[in-house]
This record gives structure tokens, C-alpha cells and sequence, in this order.
């Protein structure tokens, strides 16, 4: 018997009932788990400690977001991801907008990630990271967009500066440098659609099993990515099953269109993993309000059967 871990990015909420999950709700209901362990409430930092990573270098996100998207970076680099978003009329930001697919300076690469993302690698800059200070955008909605403003080193104010305008900005977080990682102590295969978490799995030798129609939003072809899991399962004593659409609607602040992905999920992925003789676990790596469009640092609910 193997096991699936299947973690559905964003999926509480403060009205979160799991009775309006016919699966999720038939399975037993384990206790709840603070997977932030203190840290921000993220997917790099959850599911990292989900999988058992419990320090955590406070430098990875834009680095792990490289190697989820394939690209070479240095060891001298200096990473950041670059997250767009539309701006009201106050200067406060709203919804994530498209981010370009070319952004031209000199000073810096610039990769559109797809959807709102970017990256943006700065050579010889690593030695920079410890004099700087960003803002996690999924905790500063409610904030005016030129007070985030990265500090401690010019180039990214400027950066930031330029990127700001009256009705759109790119905020400036997730700084890193590349740092390896522990392998995974199983030999195991992850099966997702998400930037970030390709790039966890790479960093922990993980195999990473491709999905054709996996989009990591709520269009992503979900029952191949179960196909995809049960197949693994045959082959690896461990399966990591990372879901992300419910994160993404409730970033839109859609909150009928996260609670419909979310009952997908249940009739289509945790009924047909239910069936199985693995061990499965299903938990969430944070919450995500849909009325606000943050990330939420409470404890999880974990579900397991068998």
C-alpha cells in the first residue's frame, strides 16, 4: 500500500464547511495543523513542511520559482518573483492583472511566468539579499501600492518605481539566491500544475510527472491529474497531489467560482481517490478568503482514510 498526499491549495476559508463536500466529508477527520509552523502563509513554506522540510531557508521562494519554470540561474544571481496587479482608484491594489511578456532593462532578466507572474533575476546580486526588505503582496491588500516599496538596495526601487502607474504595479517579493535542499527520503513523484511546486519537487529530487491540461488554475484538466496520480501510485510508495484552482479564484475574489472548483474536486478527484487501497491524506496548505483575496495563517483541517 502507497500513499497519496493530496493537498488542495487555498481550500478553507472563515465559511468553509466541509459538509457541502460529500467526499471530503466522509472521510475521517484527524485534527487540525498549523502547516505555516510560523512562517508566512504560502504554498513554498506549507507544503515544504507538509513534506516534512521543517527549516526552511527564509531565501527560496524566487529560486524554487525558477526551477518550477526551467530557468539556469547562477549562483551569484539574485531571484525575485514579480507579482501584477490592478490598482482603484486609492492607489490600493485589486485583482491580478496579466503580467507583460517583456519587460527590456539591462540591469536585470525578466521571465513572464504566465497569468499575473514574473520572475526577475539580477546577476551578481546574491551577495545583496540580507540588506533587503519586500512585501508578501497576498498579506498587504488592503495596503497603498507605493508604500510596498521593496528597500535596501536602489536598483529594485527603481525597478518597482518604473513598474508603478495610476492604474497598475508589479510588486516585488520572494528575493533569493540558489540553495540546495535534502533530497525527499522516499522515492517519490509529484504530480501538480503549479509553478512553485514543480520547482519544490525538483529541489527535493522528486520525479515530476507531466500532465498534459495541467494549468494550476481552475482550468486545469483534473481528472487527468488524478489519472496521472493513480498511475504513479503503482510505481512509488509516495505521491504528492498538489490541486491550486481554489487558490487562484479566491485571489480573482470569486468566491462561487472557488466553492464549484472546490465541489470538482470532491466529485471528481476525492471520490475516485476514496476508491483506492492507499493511504490517502487530504489537508490544504493555507486558507484563501475570496472576499479578500489574502492568504490565511490558520490551522487545517487533515482528512485521511486508511
Amino acid at each position: 500500500m502507497a500513499e497519496i498526499l493530496c493537498i488542495i491549495d487555498g481550500m478553507t476559508e472563515p465559511t468553509f464547511c466541509t459538509a457541502d463536500y460529500p467526499n471530503l466529508a466522509s472521510m475521517r477527520l484527524m485534527g487540525y495543523q498549523d502547516h505555516t509552523l510560523g512562517g508566512e502563509p504560502e504554498t513554498l513554506n506549507c507544503v515544504l513542511h507538509l513534506l516534512g522540510v521543517t527549516d526552511v531557508p527564509k531565501d527560496l521562494r524566487g529560486y524554487v520559482e525558477a526551477l518550477g519554470s526551467g530557468i539556469s540561474v547562477c549562483q551569484d544571481d539574485l531571484i525575485l518573483r514579480g507579482s501584477w496587479y490592478h490598482l482603484d482608484r486609492t492607489g490600493r491594489f485589486t485583482l491580478p492583472c496579466d503580467a507583460p511578456k517583456e519587460l527590456g532593462n539591462h540591469l536585470f532578466r525578466y521571465y513572464y511566468l504566465g497569468q499575473y507572474k514574473s520572475l526577475l533575476v539580477f546577476p551578481h546580486l546574491a551577495d545583496r539579499i540580507d540588506e533587503l526588505s519586500t512585501y508578501l503582496p497576498s498579506s498587504c491588500t488592503t495596503e497603498k501600492a507605493a508604500d510596498l516599496v521593496p528597500e535596501g538596495l536602489d536598483v529594485l526601487e527603481d525597478v518597482f518605481r518604473q513598474c508603478l502607474s495610476e492604474d497598475r504595479f508589479m510588486a516585488l517579493w520572494g528575493q533569493s539566491v540558489p540553495v540546495k535542499l535534502s533530497p525527499f527520503p522516499k522515492t517519490a513523484a509529484v504530480v501538480c500544475g503549479k509553478g512553485i511546486v514543480k520547482g519544490i519537487a525538483k529541489a527535493l529530487e522528486m520525479d515530476l510527472i507531466p500532465v498534459s491540461g495541467a494549468t494550476g488554475d481552475t482550468d486545469t484538466d483534473i481528472n487527468a491529474k488524478v489519472d496521472a496520480a493513480l498511475q504513479a501510485v503503482q510505481e512509488y510508495p509516495f505521491v504528492l497531489l498538489h490541486i491550486n484552482g481554489a487558490d487562484e479564484a479566491a485571489h480573482r475574489k470569486k468566491p462561487m467560482e472557488k466553492r464549484e472548483f472546490l465541489k470538482r474536486v470532491d466529485a471528481q478527484v476525492l471520490a475516485r481517490l476514496l476508491t483506492t487501497s492507499h493511504r490517502i491524506t487530504v489537508t490544504s496548505d493555507h486558507g484563501t478568503d475570496p472576499n479578500t483575496g489574502q492568504h490565511l495563517g490558520s490551522k487545517q483541517p487533515v482528512f485521511a482514510l486508511h
